[in-house]
């Protein structure tokens, strides 16, 4: 079957649109989100099926690609059966991610490394890095953060009580990151609660940086916010 030309432009156009869409889901990313979890905010939900002992401490949840047009690319080439026994990442980097990286859900045989093989196979892939450099860098600019000692100096801690949004904007305003809360119910009544709080991090994964505009409050509402106990 021959065809015209403008079918022929029409069938070059959708050819160099899926590439272009391809290319750019393996490679194209401005910044990092580094995110950070409050573990009693994930295990306070219902059917949580979190493990015995819960952190007392702001976990990683992973760190993930983004793009200033506000993409995420994911599952890149390069994925891993299995991260702890891959021989792709050092013991020590691997010790660190058990202190730092913890997979808050009961399941499984080593249920850490089913979760950072998780994230690795959807976000890490699109990094650009290799294993060993990308948990690497993870687990240092978590360290670098020190996000509970942080928002404690300002006088904000996990017990139970409410916090001015202001309040926590002022405490995190070297970095402006993004806030994001979810749900808790205590004492018969609805509370928005923190969450997750992402910081912006340099494209190469070595430095964690300003967001570049104020503190956003995700799905935190427009009142005060609680940090569970």
């Amino acid at each position: 079957m021959k065809l015209n030309g403008a079918a022929v432009a029409t069938v070059a156009v959708v050819t160099l649109l899926s590439f272009l869409a391809g290319t750019s889901n393996a490679q194209g990313y401005d910044f990092f989100y580094l995110v950070m979890q409050w573990p009693r905010a994930v295990c306070n939900q219902p059917r949580s099926n979190c493990r015995a002992a819960v952190p007392q401490t702001f976990t990683i949840h992973g760190m993930w690609p983004q793009t200033n047009s506000g993409g995420s690319p994911q599952n890149c080439p390069g994925s891993l059966r299995d991260v702890r026994s891959s021989g792709r990442v050092d013991r020590t980097t691997l010790g660190a991610m058990d202190r730092q990286w913890p997979n808050l859900k009961r399941g499984g045989r080593d249920p850490n490394s089913q979760f950072w093989t998780h994230e690795w196979n959807k976000h890490g892939t699109c990094s650009r890095m290799q294993p060993q450099d990308y948990f690497r860098r993870v687990v240092d600019r978590a360290a670098s953060v020190d996000l509970l000692r942080l928002l404690r100096s300002n006088r904000i801690q996990p017990d139970n009580r409410l916090y001015r949004q202001a309040d926590i904007e002022a405490a995190l305003n070297v970095y402006d990151p993004v806030v994001k809360c979810n749900d808790v119910r205590s004492g018969g009544r609805s509370y928005k609660q923190i969450h997750e709080i992402r910081f912006c991090v340099q494209r190469d994964g070595n430095r964690v940086v300003s967001c570049g505009r104020r503190t956003q409050f995700r799905s935190c509402g427009n009142g005060d916010i609680r940090f569970s106990r």
